[in-house]
């Protein structure tokens, strides 16, 4: 069940990434980013609400930080995405953010089993070839510090709500959006930019904070549980991304991406097997 539960992070997740990468070349968007938040807060509290939980107020002040961290490694990715391309700050943002909670809970709960161990590792190379869509870019330092910024900061996140105790359900990313909200309307605010999108982009700001809210859910049930394997699974949606790029935009997969696919579901399997 745990695996079922940390599936569905990657695919709402990446879907959403997907959605949310056009809106933010529309421009705007820190408003892009504060609209995706509103609708990502009220999903969860919905989700919350259907899901229950006794959270305690450490889970809670655990959610509440997560808040910014989310906050700045989304702004510093679609930054990335829509000024370097995805080539470059994919790959670098999905290993980086991924590593995050692998080692903490390493240290937490100590080291997993071999088979375990064994298939996160070679998630890790799979997300990495996955992400690799421009093999000819060379080394973009802009890039890779997007990619560095925005995975490290998605690691914490996907760590703060991992350590929330098994009890608490999904309560503790309902203040984390709350926070994020506010992070990123103080931004709007400071900088004195338009507070709302592109009036066409607001669906679609709606339609990725809904599925936002849906895979932040989904992760940190199954984060509860097992915070490396649902670290290695929140990563994963970059991969969806790519997918649905090609689904629904047309784009092509190179063989490195094909090869990162195949990786990828011998370390779903070795997890599952684990």
């Amino acid at each position: 069940m745990t695996i079922l539960i940390g599936l569905l992070s990657p695919l709402s997740i990446g879907l959403a990434d997907h959605i949310g990468t056009n809106v933010s070349r529309r421009g705007r968007l820190l408003a892009a980013v504060l609209s995706i938040y509103v609708f990502t807060l009220l999903s969860t509290l919905i989700l919350a609400i259907w899901r229950g939980g006794s959270p305690t107020a450490f889970d809670m002040v655990l959610g509440s930080c997560s808040g910014v961290s989310s906050g700045i490694g989304l702004i510093q990715l679609y930054r990335g995405y829509t000024t370097r391309g995805t080539g470059i700050v994919a790959p670098v943002a999905a290993v980086t953010g991924a590593v995050v909670p692998i080692g903490v809970d390493a240290i937490v709960s100590g080291l997993p089993s071999m088979v375990v161990g064994s298939g996160l590792v070679v998630g890790l190379i799979g997300v990495w070839l996955i992400g690799a869509k421009d093999t000819g870019a060379g080394r973009d330092l802009i890039a890779i510090r997007h990619g560095l910024l925005s995975g490290f900061m998605f690691g914490v996140t996907s760590t703060l709500l991992g350590l929330t105790g098994d009890d608490a359900g999904i309560w503790p990313v309902v203040p984390g959006r709350v926070v994020a909200v506010a992070f990123v309307l103080a931004l709007i605010l400071i900088r004195r930019e338009e507070v709302r999108p592109h009036r066409g982009a607001i669906p679609r700001t709606v339609m990725v904070g809904m599925l936002g809210g849906i895979g932040l859910g989904a992760f940190t049930l199954a984060a509860q549980v097992n915070l490396a394997v649902a670290g290695l699974f929140f990563q994963m949606s970059f991969g969806v991304t790519v997918l649905f790029q090609v689904i629904f935009s047309g784009e092509r997969t190179t063989r490195i991406q094909q090869v990162g696919f195949a990786v990828a579901t011998v370390a779903l399997a070795l997890i599952i097997l684990g």
